[in-house]
């Protein structure tokens, strides 16, 4: 008898359960009124053509920051720390009369991605697939190059001829990096590779 009764109110209980009255949806403009200073329409903005120029913007940020450069162009080329997925990416190429500089920008999520791409990096660097232990100076191409590695991201510069790396870190500061990095390497024209 008392399993009977048990059995009946699992039963009962069950069918209560599965037959919940459908939830209403109530939507947000039925609670709050339209604000007389901010009304619920799409805006069309009006976008002059000079602005549409992303690359100029981009171009004039690096000038007037002391980057000399005449022209750039956005590089799809992709390179080892891609593979690590990046949460976002700046890759461009800067022309002047003297020389041609290509920079690298990688943002990654955690400091965990950006050190898993660091050391992987340094374990197939270039288009030969060198190795560098840290601390080791060696030649790895023969382009000069400064890699600057953060907590979050990993920004890579090589020119054909030279570098000068206190401009460099003077650009960055101004891009809003704290300019306390893990590691710097620089490597000069044929040089090796020094380790800050």
């Amino acid at each position: 008898m008392i399993r009977i009764v048990f059995i009946t109110i699992i039963i009962v209980s069950s069918l209560v359960a599965c037959n919940k009255a459908k939830e209403e949806v109530i939507d947000l403009k039925d609670i709050i009124a339209e604000s007389d200073r901010y009304k619920e329409v799409d805006e069309i903005v009006e976008v002059n053509d000079a602005i549409i120029d992303s690359a100029q913007l981009v171009l004039q940020s690096f000038s007037e920051n002391g980057i000399d450069a005449n022209s750039l162009s956005v590089v799809k080329k992709s390179l080892f720390p891609d593979r690590f997925g990046p949460e976002h990416t700046n890759k461009y190429l800067l022309e002047n009369e003297l020389d041609t500089i290509r920079y690298f920008n990688w943002k990654y999520t955690d400091s965990s991605k950006t050190v898993n791409a660091f050391f992987n990096w340094m374990d197939n660097f270039g288009k030969k697939r060198k190795s560098l232990f840290i601390g080791e100076e060696k030649n790895l191409q023969k382009e000069p190059f400064l890699l600057f590695v953060g907590d979050t991201s990993l920004i890579f510069i090589e020119a054909k001829e030279s570098l000068n790396r206190k401009e460099w870190e003077s650009f960055l500061k101004f891009k809003g990096y704290p300019g306390d990095w893990n590691y710097i390497l620089q490597q000069g024209k044929w040089g090796k590779v020094k380790w800050d």
